[in-house]
């Protein structure tokens, strides 16, 4: 008693295409996959990816020269063996970011390294699921600009921070095409199921994300090695940067700006996660805090102990990740 229908038409609606992002949702074994995948929230693992938050300061000359990393904008900073460079809070971006880190290199010189970095606490990074056999495919995705064009790297690595308990390392690339223009650029990590390979979910960092601007050519693979988008384990410097890459380091007065940086779980990148100003402070106080004046005292005096000494309690904004 129905009516009639035109199966070939039904037969080509079946066949209309539903895009990556579809696809990848189809592909979702459990609701809770599902779910993850369509959150429209709290899927970005990187702080201050903005750059909104800069409570060092919005200019940041010649920072010393440190292997365990000078901080400048809030959660970013730079592992350099030199000095001559300057990194400011600029305020420009692209649409829908009015604030982006910014690099200006002094006179060209040859470095050991030279990265910026982006630490992800374990805590927030443990969902990766990385050194297991459930390991999750994840996404970089981010707005660059510079002054020079061409092949540039960013890499990856463990350890409890910048230098210690470095187990292994996966290195690539991303291309600049049009100097001094802003440009979306998306970075594929496959999953790390090696089990011998430690990474944190506590307090310590559990992933930095490393983009090269200067390292030496004795800390540097070829980019036509085997080393190319591999997790891999024998080298001792775990290398970061390919020998073939732009330098920044290696032009005077070059520059290199970044903003809107997004580490996600998934095969594909999605829009970036756009968080309250005032959430992304208290994220960026975990790690440090400053009194601006404004805002009122932290420290109040209780008593007196004696003629030259007194008791203060501290009133932190937000609990602290370490002592």
């Amino acid at each position: 008693n129905k009516q009639p229908f035109n199966l070939r038409e039904k037969l080509s609606e079946l066949e209309r295409p539903i895009g990556l992002k579809g696809s990848e949702l189809m592909r979702a074994e459990t609701s809770q996959e599902a779910r993850d995948f369509v959150s429209a929230s709290r899927k970005n693992m990187i702080i201050n990816g903005d750059m909104s938050v800069s409570q060092r300061g919005s200019s940041f000359a010649n920072p010393s020269s440190t292997a365990k990393g000078h901080y400048t904008l809030d959660r970013f900073s730079f592992q350099a063996s030199n000095t001559n460079y300057t990194v400011t809070q600029d305020t420009s971006g692209p649409h829908g970011f009015s604030r982006s880190l910014k690099v200006t290199m002094g006179t060209a010189t040859s470095l050991d390294y030279m990265r910026l970095a982006a630490t992800i606490e374990g805590y927030n990074f443990r969902g990766a699921k990385f050194g297991t056999s459930s390991a999750k495919h994840l996404t970089l995705s981010f707005w660059v600009k510079s002054s020079l064009t061409g092949i540039f790297a960013v890499g990856f690595r463990n350890g409890e921070d910048l230098t210690v308990n470095l187990q292994t390392s996966l290195v690539t690339t991303y291309e600049i095409y049009n100097a001094n223009t802003w440009e979306y650029k998306t970075v594929s990590i496959p999953p790390n199921t090696n089990e011998s390979v430690s990474w944190n979910t506590g307090i310590a960092m559990g992933m930095v994300i490393m983009w090269d601007l200067g390292d030496g050519t004795n800390r540097c693979p070829s980019i036509n090695s085997s080393l190319n988008s591999v997790w891999q384990t024998s080298d001792t410097y775990f290398p970061l940067g390919f020998d073939e890459t732009v330098k920044l380091a290696s032009v005077s007065a070059a520059t290199w700006q970044i903003t809107g940086i997004q580490l996600e779980v998934g095969e594909n990148a999605t829009e970036f996660e756009h968080r309250p100003f005032g959430e992304e402070l208290a994220l960026c106080q975990r790690y440090y805090q400053k009194d601006d004046g404004n805002t009122g005292p932290w420290f109040t005096v209780i008593d007196g102990l004696g003629s030259n000494y007194y008791r203060t309690t501290v009133n932190m904004p937000t609990t602290m990740r370490s002592s």
